[in-house]
């Protein structure tokens, strides 16, 4: 028996039930396969099953890796192992670049808590100036 999931309103969903229910309807789209994946033809009837489609892709296109549930048609072939570079650089051989600069970052300076507090302040002042002016605009456009 599959999952159960119980929806906002108090029902309990079996998902795999009505997964395997519904399998032979017809998918919405344009791809005319039913939801199991299988091909259909006129009237609903199945002209190639999943398998059978899978099956012809991995015999047409051998370097695709396959699904875990479908067994390749073709033995596991064996890897060769990695053959070492014939040279090795290192660090000394590499050429140092004119284009790499170092800097030093700036060191920013401490700002006190009256010079922070100060800043703050200003915004405020700033910030209810343009409230205000906004505001006088607003009574002169409406004449109130």
């Amino acid at each position: 028996m599959g999952r159960t999931y119980r929806t906002m309103q108090g029902k309990a969903i079996d998902m795999d039930k009505l997964r395997s229910q519904n399998e032979l309807t017809p998918a919405v789209g344009n791809m005319k396969v039913n939801a199991r994946g299988d091909e259909i033809g006129p009237g609903g009837k199945i002209i190639r099953t999943r398998e059978q489609i899978v099956s012809s892709y991995y015999e047409a296109n051998p370097k695709a890796t396959p699904d875990a549930d479908v067994k390749p048609n073709t033995p596991p072939t064996t890897s060769r192992p990695q053959n070492p570079p014939s040279q090795t650089m290192k660090i000394e051989d590499t050429p140092v670049s004119s284009v790499v600069e170092e800097t030093v970052p700036e060191v920013k300076s401490t700002v006190t808590p009256e010079q922070a507090e100060e800043k703050v302040l200003d915004k405020g002042v700033e910030a209810v100036q343009k409230a205000r002016a906004r505001r006088r605009g607003i009574s002169d456009a409406t004449g109130e």
